[in-house]
């Protein structure tokens, strides 16, 4: 269930009143402002700060200092946090140096915002405002937590006020004191002086942060004395620059004669100098003292000690200290150039001894080792501790195991599936994270392990695809922690199954039920009884009377074999699809058993009389079944191991009797099997009469067959399900008119089941909790309806699915009640109206659909309040008990013209013709429209769940119409059109007056992110389906295009433009519109990085730093026989050491979340300039180290003949010759060409002859490892830049371009055409190595090397002097070195 969040009054303000949200903390670092990049020379922070108990989205008001000073005296609210911003030096209108109070209550988080004076300020005025705020600080009763950020300069005085401030202030809990690294200077050794003598007077202050300062051996003396008396300090943070000295005076205090016993938390944050290797770090000597610590100290709970330059040997030194220590529960060690012999050793600790079976440590519950390198090999060392690991409740790998397959990935999934303590796993990053097998093996994984609360899967392939929504969904159910509830009790096998009938119309349901029920019935004792509250008239089903049509559902129930099924009839007119979704099970829930039938009429009537059939055409046949197969496969969650069920009957062959039906059917059922095998089961098909209960009897047999072995395969049930299960069928049967029972009533029930009972002494909610669980699991299994907020329940299913959703349904404008339509052609109703329908008062009209029962305990407001939490209607007035509802199933059909597509689109506030204003599209669509689809009921309930959360915000206006939803908020206007369940996608368009930032957070927050994850609920969404997002053409947007111009051409997906844009290696990518029919000629493109918006680019520049730093450690990496035999080794590939990118340049302190825009553009400005960088440097890095990357024969490497190699189609021109990735023998020929090897950059040389290779068998053989040495070349250098590349591009299609980077395959792209992956370490065996030596130096001597291929061969000078380094370069670089004095031509 997926649950409206609350929208709180900060919506709808003014831009200085704006809802806004501090920003959730990233693996990403902060860019640093360009009048700081002068200092880089002596500082390289990290963004160390992770505030994941960051408030809830609050609001700032701006006051003026008085206001603010009045606030902190006299607090309306509990003070949070008191933020100071104090920068003298800074004096610009868009720098945020404020003062700032966050205030909060229960419902909410407020904060107070004072901006220093612009560009005409003083530091005396700042700093009389700084002492104004201090000194009300003494006087404030409710501040519990400081923060302050300064200058450093003069910035002892600040802080020495302020430390006296608090020498007689006891409710702060909390201080942090940061340098502005903008300027990137430590603090005065003064201002850690003053707090530490502030601590040895202080008893109040539990946690301590300090932010860039340097720790020499007098700043360590000076701390270690104030821990050392100190004995409130719970937590210290340190972002320092220390060495291991100074750390070795820093803990004296925790292990002496009188050790600190008090501190639980102990934080280093390292700041890497340029210079030696681990100056100003603490290295493996300071992890020597942090072991010592942790053998002496009892009282540290919390070890955190990130870009300290600790390694494998360090890690060593820490875990045999974790063999003894029996306190600590947190070790983090992110940012530390660890390894896979590191992470041995930790996993060492908490590993069960197979001998012994003792774990040896069974405190330690937390790693987290985050942007470090763990190789494939570290999977299985996961795995092995998981199995029979007890105690490790988180394990965070962030962006430390990106190079895992999926083999890796499912390993370390499949040892926890029987794991109860892991809570947290965190994949971030990881590139093996991808593919339907991943995903459907997490979700699984979630309902067999429940105790799972969170899977980081962000920044991951799977992610990008957009597949995480549903896993996402199912880690909120296992949120509410039901099995934790239950923990200890017992489980059975459930007992309860669901058999859901589907079809078109006229299809043979309602009569192959009413057979089911009436053959049971006769087989049953007289005492059974069929569990339906609808009239059974079973004497005239069989007369041969004609079938009305089945309202909304209709539920019985019959018990076979001590199994109870319930039967859901599906109506199969359209009007009622809206609600069938909403009763789906939900196939993660604990014990949802259900089978679903799906039924086909065989037969058509010939002509008008019907007297006469012939057997359904088999196309119709498969469109018929292929619309309930998709609807199926759409509400029903991905699964490796619990697809649905589905079972295919053909009815009406009675008809045929002299026809094998069976041999008809079987090639359009076997067809949709093959197809729909990835997500549906069909289980077999039969040919019945749904009227004759012998014709059906094998039908039976074989549903109760299937049934029985679901039962065995589905998930246990908590046997107090089971025993609550038969007082609830006690109290229906006592109650049969009461479709309906309180909460009260329920609890009553509950306590009456021992494992249920509320204790003596036990707290009442840890009852209340137990009556929810199984409430929630009883409406999984589809015994009741049950909603969270709600003080009742539904307990009679066919009363609300047949005699309530199915009349309301059902209703139309043109059924009136006092001359007054029931339901106007908006969709609006009247509460009195529901009345009528609740009562079954409408059978004098003598009209079927009103014909029913008379229910007791029910008021219209039930009815009301539980379509809402269906999120079938909404309120026009919510809260009002008087207002009408308005229910958008119930929309009067599309207008002709929307029909076709062509519905007049305008913007809600009117026409303008402003140039600033910013025009976006998106479009939602299914990824895989041919299995699945958006239903019939996704977007009404889309356009409820929409409107309940703009209800009540001042600046909001929402209407609706049939598929259509217009709104406005926060200065944007919203167009969003449903393009029907065949074409299955939302277009929204966006027309905003706030910058390009703003509004794609916006949008993102309010429309997308919140409809994919409603999408992926499991009762109001569609969880089979997976969005996938694209982007529209700007001009779609602009000139508001209808939806029949709106073609596929003029949309992008984000993540296939994300792949042209790297692809590209090209920054200033643009993508080229296909021109719709209407448009002239010439091209239209757009800028990838406007069309993407700011966070996406954000996610292209970090991948493609990635894939620049893996080239750059390939590249400039001394090899070694221990590197080359790691590298070969399929558990070991070629990566990148802890990335280098660790030591970007960040802002230390979360900022305010005003600060958000400013922040994003500074990253990408930083990306960007990194990007740049790399590709300047690896060109003449990957030439003048190639043998790093490509192990070539010892007498190519010394350059007897050139060696670079390339192979071509041939061509009238370079641009017709494609280039050649796969040899087979044969009588043909491949041109055969070289590169010049030129130091500063090699090249392909234009119109270069080149050479005729025949393709016989003994030469392929040879020149394979050649070939594919040119390709690791030429995808190296695509890689690095399309400048680098040169001409290679050109011989290659984007799709082929793809292939050879180890990018995701193009579709377009030929299958018959071999793509070797070459982006990883090449390897040979000696024998092929030797042959392809001999074969090059044989093939090139009688060649005129100079005319064939216009190279020839120089050594290199360096000052003057011949060097030891000879290549074979082209005529261009041989002028240019011998006018320079470069290079000498030596004889070839």
């Amino acid at each position: 269930m997926c649950n409206s969040p609350a929208i709180n009054g900060s919506m709808g303000l003014s831009p200085s009143d704006s809802n806004l949200s501090l920003p959730a903390p990233s693996p990403t670092t902060l860019a640093l402002p360009p009048k700081a990049q002068n200092a880089l020379s002596m500082y390289n922070p990290m963004s160390f700060i992770e505030k994941e108990d960051a408030p809830k989205p609050q609001k700032y008001s701006e006051v003026d200092i008085d206001g603010l000073i009045r606030a902190l005296k006299n607090p309306p609210e509990q003070i949070v946090d008191l933020y100071i911003h104090y920068c003298p030096r800074i004096k610009s209108d868009t720098d945020n140096c404020s003062v700032s109070l966050t205030l909060a209550d229960h419902n909410f988080v407020r904060r107070l915002l004072y901006r220093f004076e612009g560009p005409d300020r003083t530091q005396e005025s700042d700093h009389k405002v700084c002492s104004k705020v201090i000194n009300a600080l003494v006087a404030s009763p409710a501040v519990s937590s400081v923060t302050l950020e300064i200058d450093y300069v003069q910035s002892d005085v600040i802080v020495a006020e302020l430390c006296t401030a608090l020498h007689t202030n006891r409710t702060l809990k909390k201080l942090s004191v940061y340098s502005d690294n903008r300027f990137q200077q430590a603090l005065n050794s003064e201002c850690v002086k003053h707090i530490a003598e502030m601590f040895l007077v202080n008893t109040g202050v539990q946690e301590l942060q300090l932010g860039l300062i340097d720790i020499n051996l007098q700043v360590a003396d000076n701390l270690a004395l104030a821990l050392r008396r100190n004995r409130s300090l719970q937590g210290l943070t340190l972002y320092a620059r220390i060495d291991s000295d100074a750390l070795a005076i820093l803990t004296k205090p925790f292990s002496g004669q009188e050790p600190n016993q008090t501190l639980q938390k102990f934080e280093i944050k390292g700041f890497k100098c340029l210079g030696a290797r681990g100056d100003g770090q603490i290295g493996n000597k300071g992890a020597e003292h942090i072991a010592t610590i942790l053998c002496r100290n009892s009282s540290l709970k919390e070890l955190a000690l990130k870009n300290c330059m600790i390694d494998s040997l360090g890690v060593q030194t820490l875990a045999l200290a974790l063999l003894t220590n029996k306190s600590l529960e947190v070790l983090d060690l992110s940012y530390n150039p660890l390894d896979v012999d590191g992470l041995k050793e930790i996993v060492k600790t908490i590993t069960m001894d197979p001998a012994t079976q003792i774990q040896p440590n069974t405190t330690f519950r937390e790693i987290i080792i985050r942007h470090s390198f763990i190789s494939r090999a570290g999977a299985s060392i996961l795995a092995n501790m998981l199995k029979t690991n007890k105690t490790l409740e988180r394990l965070d790998l962030q962006f430390s195991v990106r190079l895992w397959t999926p083999k890796d990935v499912l390993m370390v999934l499949h040892s926890l599936k029987n794991n109860q303590s892991l809570r947290f796993l965190d994949l971030r990053g990881c590139e093996g994270v991808d593919g339907p097998k991943i995903r459907d093996t997490i979700l699984d994984l979630l309902v067999s392990n429940p105790w799972l609360e969170q899977v980081g899967v962000e920044g991951t392939p799977l992610a990008r695809k957009g597949h995480d929504a549903v896993i996402k969904a199912q880690l909120r159910r296992n949120a509410e922690k039901y099995s934790e509830v239950f923990k200890g009790m017992g489980t059975v096998t459930p007992t309860a199954a669901r058999v859901f009938l589907c079809g078109i119309p006229f299809a043979g349901k309602t009569t192959f039920r009413k057979t089911m029920v009436y053959s049971n019935i006769k087989r049953t004792s007289s005492s059974m009884r069929v569990k339906t509250s609808a009239a059974f008239e079973n004497s005239k089903i069989f007369k041969g009377r004609k079938e009305s049509q089945t309202i909304g559902i209709e539920v019985q129930v019959i018990v076979e074999d001590n199994v109870q099924i319930s039967i859901w009839d599906l109506a199969g007119h359209e009007e009622f699809h809206a609600f069938h979704d909403l009763v789906v099970p939900n196939l993660s829930s604990q014990g949802s058993a259900c089978s679903f039938v799906l039924l086909c009429d065989i037969s058509v009537p010939q002509g008008k009389g019907g007297s006469k059939f012939e057997l359904k055409d088999v196309n119709v046949i498969d469109h018929e079944l292929r619309y309930w197969l998709r609807f199926i496969a759409s509400n029903t969650r991905q699964s490796l191991h619990m697809l649905p069920n589905v079972t295919v009957i053909f009815t009406h062959s009675d008809k045929f009797p002299k026809i094998d039906l069976i041999a008809y059917c079987k090639q359009p059922v076997e067809k949709l099997r093959v197809q729909f095998l990835r997500v549906i089961n069909i289980t077999e098909f039969h040919v019945c009469d749904a009227r004759s209960r012998k014709s059906i009897e094998p039908v039976q047999k074989a549903m109760q067959k299937r049934i029985v072995s679901i039962l065995d395969r589905v998930p246990k049930v908590f046997d107090a399900c089971s025993q609550l299960q038969i007082k609830l069928n006690e109290w229906k049967n006592q109650h049969p008119d009461k479709p309906l029972i309180k909460w009260s009533d329920f609890t009553l029930l509950c306590s009456k089941v021992p494992a249920l009972k509320r204790l003596q002494g036990q707290d009442a909610d840890i009852a209340n909790e137990r009556a929810k669980a199984v409430a929630r699991a009883m409406h999984d299994a589809g015994e009741l309806l049950y909603f969270d907020g709600l003080d009742f329940m539904v307990v009679d299913p066919n009363w609300f699915c047949h005699e309530i959703m199915g009349r309301i349904l059902s209703l139309d404008s043109s059924l009136l009640v006092l001359k007054q339509p029931l339901i106007d052609q908006k969709g609006y109703t009247k509460r009195e109206h529901l009345k009528k329908v609740l009562e079954a008062s409408f059978c004098k009209n003598k009209n079927p659909l009103f014909k029913g029962r008379k229910v007791r305990g029910v008021i219209p407001e039930d009815l009301v309040q539980l379509m809402v939490k269906l999120n079938l209607c909404f309120e026009v007035n919510p809260g009002d008990k008087t207002s009408g509802i308005v229910i958008p199933a119930a929309l009067s059909n599309l207008s002709e013209e929307a029909a076709r597509g062509e519905r007049r689109l305008s913007w809600p506030l009117g026409h303008n013709h402003g140039d600033e204003l910013l025009h976006i599209g998106w479009r939602l669509k299914c990824e895989d429209s041919d299995l699945t689809f958006l239903t019939l009921g996704f977007f009404p309930r889309l356009q409820v769940f929409l409107q309940k959360r703009f209800s009540g915000v001042s600046d909001a206006s929402y209407a609706i119409e049939k598929n259509f939803i217009s709104f406005v908020f926060s200065g944007l206007e919203f167009l969003i059109e449903y393009n029907g369940p065949e074409d299955c996608q939302i277009d929204i368009l966006v027309r905003s007056s706030k910058d390009t930032v703003e509004t794609w957070a916006t949008v993102e927050d309010t429309v997308l992110k919140i409809t994919r994850e409603f999408c992926a609920s499991p009762t109001e969404g569609c969880q089979g389906v997976v969005l996938i997002e694209e982007i529209m053409r700007p001009q779609c947007v602009r000139e508001l295009w209808v939806r029949k111009k709106r073609t596929k051409d003029q949309c992008i997906g984000v993540e296939v433009l994300k792949q042209k844009v790297l692809a590209s290696a090209r920054l200033d990518y643009e993508y080229i519109w296909k021109k719709s029919m209407e448009e002239s000629q010439g091209l239209k493109a757009d800028r990838a990085e406007e069309l993407l918006g700011p966070e996406n680019w954000e996610d292209v520049l970090n991948r493609y730093l990635d894939s620049l730093e893996k080239i750059d450690f390939e590249v400039n990496s001394k090899k070694s026989s221990y590197d080359m035999s790691n590298m070969n080794s399929p558990l070991s590939p070629l990566t990148p050491q802890p990335s280098r990118r660790i030591g970007r340049t960040v802002s230390l302190l979360p900022r305010p979340s005003e600060m958000t825009r400013q922040l994003l553009e500074s990253r990408l400005t930083d990306r960007s300039m990194e990007v740049e960088v790399y590709q300047k440097r690896l060109f003449p890095d990957l030439s003048r180290n190639i043998d790093n990357v490509i192990d070539f024969p010892f007498l190519l490497q010394d350059a007897k003949v050139p060696h670079l190699v390339y192979l071509s189609t041939g061509g009238d021109s370079v641009n017709s010759e494609r280039l050649v990735t796969k040899l087979t023998p044969g009588s043909y020929s491949r041109k055969f060409h070289l590169m010049c090897e030129h130091r500063d950059g090699i090249h392909m040389i234009e119109h270069q002859v080149g050479g005729i290779m025949r393709c016989d068998e003994k030469s392929v053989r040879s020149v394979r490892p050649h070939m594919l040495w040119g390709l690791k070349l030429i995808s190296t250098l695509l890689r690095i830049s399309e400048l680098a590349a040169g001409g290679f591009s050109n011989m290659l299609t984007e799709a082929e371009r793809m292939r050879l980077m180890g990018m995701v395959t193009d579709d377009d792209a030929p299958d018959s055409i071999e793509w070797p992956d070459v982006t990883g370490r090449l390897s040979f065996t000696p024998e092929e190595m030797m042959a392809a030596e001999d074969w090059l130096i044989h093939y090139m001597k009688s060649k005129n090397i100079a005319a064939l291929f216009g190279l020839y061969k120089v050594v290199y000078l360096d000052d003057g002097m011949e060097s030891k380094h000879t290549a074979w370069i082209c005529d261009k670089h041989v002028k240019y070195g011998l006018h320079h004095g470069t290079v000498q031509m030596l004889p070839m």
